[in-house]
């Protein structure tokens, strides 16, 4: 058995989704569930790890089972993403999650995952769709200016794909805020995307298969970072 087993409804207080309050008694699943969970840890003791958190929750609609994982910067003990499954009878459908309410994307993601099936067969799907995505490259990008990094963010190197990003103006270089908002790098309430940025100065290998990472020219891989201030957003 791993020594740090995922899906263990008795850790779901430790593990609570986001402080959202639900306690291990709150939680009740049915055999049907309950056998899914038991196959799902069987599949995945052999590469669970304790860097990645792990959850079970029920849906609003109390028929629907939440099962995800969550991928958290160990250095500024950041969260970066969550992705699992809901599942409901013989179906589980699986993407990027919405960070505090857990649901699927109106529309699915090129991460989607929806298969039917015994429930040795939506284990097995789960747990492969679960290990590929934690096979992706994560990376951090960094940009700096007078020896201070003023942005950065996390992503998927092998499609580019922005999980968590920070844009601090203050210690940006002069006219550069301006000139990202009237190229329209701007989303939601004024958050700066970073992708209008030019390419990073440095960036680092968080986890997952760094041979399928692609990288911008010129980016210098850091072994180490120091703090930056701000507010993350996806």
């Amino acid at each position: 058995m791993a020594e740090h087993p995922w899906f263990e409804i008795e850790d779901l207080e430790e593990d609570d989704l986001e402080g959202d309050g639900a306690e291990e008694d709150d939680l009740r699943v049915t055999p049907i569930e309950q056998d899914f969970l038991d196959l799902l840890k069987k599949h995945t003791e052999a590469w669970a790890t304790p860097d990645v958190g792990s959850g079970i929750d029920r849906l609003d609609d109390e028929e629907t089972l939440l099962v995800c994982l969550s991928l958290r910067d160990p250095v500024w003990r950041l969260g970066l993403v969550d992705f699992g499954v809901h599942l409901r009878g013989n179906r589980v459908r699986g993407d990027r999650l919405h960070s505090r309410l857990y649901s699927l994307p109106d529309e699915p993601t090129g991460w989607a995952l929806d298969t039917t099936g015994t429930n040795d067969e939506l284990a097995r799907a789960t747990a492969d769709w679960m290990r590929a995505m934690l096979r992706r490259p994560l990376v951090l990008y960094a940009w700096v200016h007078d020896g201070r990094a003023y942005a950065a963010r996390f992503l998927f190197a092998d499609d580019d794909e922005t999980l968590c990003q920070l844009y601090e103006e203050k210690s940006a270089p002069p006219g550069q805020t301006a000139a990202l908002r009237a190229a329209g790098q701007v989303r939601g309430k004024g958050w700066i995307q970073t992708r209008g940025l030019p390419a990073p100065d440095f960036c680092q290998h968080v986890r997952g298969d760094q041979d399928a990472a692609v990288l911008p020219a010129g980016a210098r891989p850091a072994e180490q970072r120091g703090a930056i201030r701000g507010v993350w957003y996806q």
